[in-house]
């Protein structure tokens, strides 16, 4: 690919953050519920607050992740690690934390990257081959 093709990197990862958004709405849905119940007991009886605001910066990193993938397999691994650093964290912190949401929840991360991967791959943001 000539360098003129190439696109603006900004504009690449801000793009594959709104898909990947699109792409995590789903789980985010499905889980809701009980993971703000578990959230809940974890502080103590009071109800989360949700910034929705720190979805930004969350996703914008992991879109530059998935940027840094040479294949759909590899996001996978690079997905599950960083899920696991957080879920696992949680784990050790957090006495109330589910290990089987932890385990779901980095295999989920695993999955959510590759397929935005592939589909950043077939859609022209990235240009892998």
């Amino acid at each position: 690919m000539e360098s003129s093709d190439r696109m603006n990197p900004a504009v690449q990862i801000l793009g594959i953050a709104v898909l990947m958004a699109l792409l995590d709405a789903p789980w985010l849905m499905a889980q809701k519920s009980w993971v703000l119940d578990f959230t809940e007991e974890i502080q103590g009886g009071r109800k989360p607050q949700m910034r929705l605001w720190a979805a930004l910066p969350v996703y914008l990193a992991l879109a530059y992740i998935v940027t840094q993938a040479p294949n759909a397999p590899r996001a996978f691994l690079f997905g599950m690690t960083t899920y696991a650093v957080y879920d696992f964290t949680n784990l050790l912190v957090f006495d109330k934390y589910p290990l089987g949401f932890a385990v779901a929840d980095s295999l989920w991360g695993g999955l959510l990257l590759a397929l935005t991967w592939w589909i950043s791959n077939q859609i022209g943001l990235l240009r892998i081959g």
